[in-house]
C-alpha cells in the first residue's frame, strides 16, 4: 500500500456521501470480481485511487467479521498506512484466499498485487498457488535430499514472481560494469583471489572441489543456494551481514568482478560467474557454520541477533574479500565506479588492522578465527613458494620491500601467490622503512629529488592498479600511459579494457621464455595474479 496514499479533501467528501447515500453499497462490493470493484470505483475516484481503495477493502474481506472490517474501510480511506514488508514466502504463505482464484469473484486482484509488488492476472495466480502449494508439500523434510528439494522449491517460487516484475539494473551502472566483467572472466579466479585468507580450512578445499560442478551447471548453483537457504543458521547469516551473493538483476547482490548482466549469455562467462560465485558462497556459510558451532561450545551468545554472530561474519567477509565498507556502504555503487574492487580493499586493510586481532569486546572465537586465517594463510603461501623454489624457481624473496615479495618468480614471469594482499605489505614496508628494493637487489631510500621515488609517488602508483576499468581508462587516456609506464595510444587503452585478465596474462606467458609454463598458467586459472615483464638493468 502506498505509505502515503489519501484522497484528496474533495473526493474523500463524495466518497463518504455516497456511502451515506446507498450509492455505494457495501454488500453488493463484497459480492463483485476485484475488477469489477475497480472499475465502479474508478467512476468517481480515478484508476489510480480506485486501485488504493480496492485493495484495502479487499484486506478486509479476509477478516473474520467482514462487516465490521467494510466499515473500518471506510474510515480509513483518507489516511491508510503501509503494508508491513515481510519474507516473500511467509507473504504467500498467509495469502491463500487473496491467490487462489477457484472463480474470478474469489480472487483479491488488487490485494495481492500490492502484497507482491506486481500486478498479477488469475493465471499467474494460479502458477503462484501451485508452487506455493509445493512447498507447502515439502516443509517436513527429514533428509538432505528432501531439504534441497525444499529450498529448490523456494527458489522456484520466489524467480517465478520475481519474472512478473523483475528488477532492472541501473543502466549505466550495467554498462560501466562491462569491462571489468569481462578482464574477470573466462577462469576461476575465486580461490587464489577472494578465498586466498581461508587456505588453511578444510572449507576452502571442499568448496574448490564443488567449484567446477556450478562452472558447468546452473542447476548445480541452484542445489546449492537451496541448501544454504535451508540451514539453520541461514536466517542468522543473514541478519549478521555475512555476504551471501546470486547472479540477479539487483546489481549489489552480485559478487563485484560481476556487476553488469549485459554478459550473461556469453558462452564461457555464465560459466565464471556461477563458479565465482558459487564457491564464495559455499566457503562463506561453510565457515560460519563451523564459527557459530565453535562459540556455542565456547557459551558464547548466538541468538540471532547477537554481537557474537556479528563478529563471526565480519571475519568470513574479509577474508573472503566480501567487507562491508563501513558508513560507505551505501555508496558501493558509486565506488565500483572508480576502483576495480572496494570491497576486496576493505578486507584487506580490515585484515592488516591489528585492532581486529586484540579488540577485547570481539568475540573471541572470531579473533581467534582471524588469527589462524592469517597465520595459516600466510604459512601455507610461503611453503608454496618455497616449494617452487626447490623445482626451479627463483629463491624466495623474504624483504617486503622488493616487489617480488610473495610471489614465485621464473624468468621474467611473476605469480602473486597472496590473493593480492601482498600489494598493501610492499607499500607498507617501503612508507615506513622510506626505502625500495629493485630487482637487482638495490635499496634505495625514498626522496623528492629528480629520479628519486617519493612516498606520495609510491602511494599515487599503488592507488592506480586498484582503480576501476572506466577511470583508469581516462588516467591512460591523460597520461598517454599505463600504469606501468608503457606509452599506449587511446585505442591501446580501450582495448586493454576487454580482455580478460587470465587469457591476456596467458598470452605474455607463452610468448616468453619462461620455464614451467603450465605450473603457473594453473596458479593463474585459479586466481594467482601472473604478470611477465622484462626489467631493464639500472643504469650505473
Amino acid at each position: 500500500m502506498a505509505s502515503n496514499f489519501c484522497l484528496t479533501k474533495e473526493l474523500a467528501e463524495n466518497f463518504k456521501q455516497a456511502i451515506v447515500s446507498g450509492k455505494i453499497d457495501i454488500d453488493k462490493l463484497s459480492n463483485m470480481s476485484s475488477a469489477e470493484r475497480r472499475q465502479f470505483f474508478s467512476v468517481t475516484l480515478g484508476e489510480r485511487n480506485a486501485k488504493e481503495v480496492n485493495a484495502l477493502l479487499e484486506s478486509k474481506l479476509l477478516l473474520k467479521n467482514q462487516r465490521l472490517g467494510m466499515v473500518n474501510w471506510a474510515k480509513q480511506i483518507t489516511g491508510m498506512k503501509e503494508l508491513t514488508k515481510t519474507d516473500l514466502i511467509s507473504k504467500i504463505g498467509r495469502m491463500d484466499r487473496i491467490l487462489n482464484p477457484v472463480n474470478e469473484k474469489e480472487f483479491l486482484q488488487d490485494l495481492a498485487s500490492k502484497r507482491l509488488g506486481t500486478s498479477v492476472t488469475t493465471e499467474e495466480a494460479k502458477k503462484i498457488m501451485e508452487l506455493s502449494d509445493k512447498i507447502k508439500s515439502l516443509e517436513n523434510f527429514k533428509v538432505t535430499e528432501e531439504r534441497i528439494a525444499y529450498g529448490r522449491a523456494k527458489i522456484d517460487l520466489s524467480d517465478y514472481v520475481n519474472s512478473l516484475n523483475p528488477a532492472t539494473a541501473n543502466w549505466f551502472t550495467n554498462i560501466a560494469g562491462v569491462p571489468r566483467a569481462l578482464m574477470a572472466s573466462l577462469d576461476l579466479s575465486a580461490p587464489l583471489n577472494q578465498g586466498w585468507g581461508m587456505l588453511s580450512r578444510k572449507q576452502f578445499y571442499t568448496s574448490f572441489a564443488s567449484m567446477f560442478k556450478y562452472a558447468t551447471s546452473e542447476a548445480a548453483l541452484k542445489n546449492l543456494q537451496a541448501d544454504i537457504l535451508t540451514r539453520p543458521n541461514f536466517k542468522a547469516a543473514k541478519k549478521a551481514g555475512l555476504r551471501l551473493t546470486d547472479l540477479g538483476g539487483n546489481l549489489e547482490k552480485r559478487e563485484e568482478q560481476f556487476m553488469t548482466t549485459l554478459l550473461d549469455k556469453v558462452p564461457g562467462i555464465k560459466g565464471s560467474q556461477r563458479a565465482y560465485t558459487g564457491f564464495l558462497n559455499k566457503l562463506r556459510m561453510d565457515v560460519f557454520d563451523d564459527l557459530v558451532k565453535k562459540a556455542g561450545i565456547n557459551g558464547e551468545d548466538i541468538g540471532i541477533g547477537s554481537d557474537v554472530l556479528e563478529d563471526l561474519a565480519k571475519v568470513v567477509n574479509n577474508f573472503t574479500g566480501g567487507a562491508r565498507v563501513g558508513r560507505l556502504e551505501g555508496a558501493v555503487p558509486a565506488l565500483n565506479a572508480l576502483f576495480f574492487s572496494p570491497r576486496k580493499i576493505t578486507s584487506t586493510l580490515n585484515i592488516l588492522n591489528p585492532v581486529n586481532y586484540i579488540k577485547p569486546s570481539i568475540s573471541p572465537t572470531a579473533r581467534k578465527a582471524a588469527i589462524r586465517n592469517l597465520v595459516g594463510s600466510s604459512a601455507i603461501t610461503a611453503s608454496l613458494i618455497s616449494l617452487a623454489s626447490l623445482l626451479g624457481a627463483e629463491k624466495p624473496e623474504i624483504d617486503p620491500r622488493s616487489s617480488n615479495f610473495g610471489k614465485i618468480k621464473v624468468g621474467d614471469t611473476r605469480l602473486d601467490m597472496t590473493g593480492g594482499n601482498s600489494t598493501y605489505t610492499i607499500l607498507l614496508s617501503r612508507l615506513l622503512s622510506s626505502s625500495t628494493k629493485n630487482s637487482e637487489g638495490q635499496i634505495k631510500s625514498l626522496g623528492n629529488k629528480m629520479g628519486e621515488t617519493s612516498a606520495g609517488g609510491l602511494v599515487g602508483n599503488s592507488l592506480r592498479y586498484k582503480l576501476s576499468p572506466n577511470a583508469s581508462l581516462l588516467l591512460d587516456i591523460l597520461t598517454k600511459s599505463n600504469a606501468m609506464g608503457e606509452p599506449k595510444n587511446i585505442s591501446q587503452s580501450v582495448m586493454d579494457r576487454f580482455k580478460p585478465m587470465f587469457l591476456n596474462s596467458l598470452v605474455e606467458l607463452f610468448e616468453s621464455d619462461t620455464d614451467g609454463k603450465f605450473g603457473l598458467a594453473m596458479g593463474a586459472l585459479f586466481g594467482g595474479g601472473l604478470n611477465t615483464y622484462t626489467v631493464l638493468p639500472t643504469k650505473k
